[in-house]
């Protein structure tokens, strides 16, 4: 298993998330919270589908992060002025200091993962990254 790529994509995926909730689990965040704060502390007022889309997850998956994240006192909703149907979602007055403290939690994990890699290394690691997630999100038609 150990020279499987799939395997070792996983792992490393894991292990991403197991330390980035380790270091943020104070804060009362979760690291499935966290995309959602950072994104709204990048631009504030989205739909609940532009977070979907920015994040990349799901519309189920979403609605129920938000859920939990309003009834946590992290996030409010305001009814959009074009749509009524629609709601704008905003980072609480209580929440907005703790997000800088969190994406540098998550960045002291990404520096750890790098640590050993080269400017080199890493600006190709992150090109094939790039490469690999095109690939699968836009498959040629056989």
């Amino acid at each position: 298993m150990n020279d499987d790529l799939c395997y070792k994509l996983n792992y490393l995926a894991r292990l991403i998330l197991s330390k980035v909730n380790e270091k943020i689990k104070p804060h009362g965040v979760t690291q499935g919270q966290l995309p959602v704060l950072c994104c709204l502390h990048d631009a504030e007022g989205q739909t609940q589908a532009e977070l979907c889309k920015n994040i990349q997850v799901e519309q189920p998956t979403m609605a129920n992060t938000l859920r939990r994240m309003e009834r946590d006192g992290l996030i409010f909703r305001t009814a959009s002025d074009k749509d009524k149907r629609q709601s704008r979602v905003y980072i609480t007055e209580r929440t907005r200091p703790t997000v800088e403290a969190l994406q540098e939690k998550r960045d002291e994990v990404v520096a750890a993962m790098v640590r050993h890699m080269s400017p080199e290394d890493l600006a190709t690691f992150t090109r094939l990254l790039d490469v690999a997630t095109k690939a699968l999100e836009n498959p040629e038609t056989e």
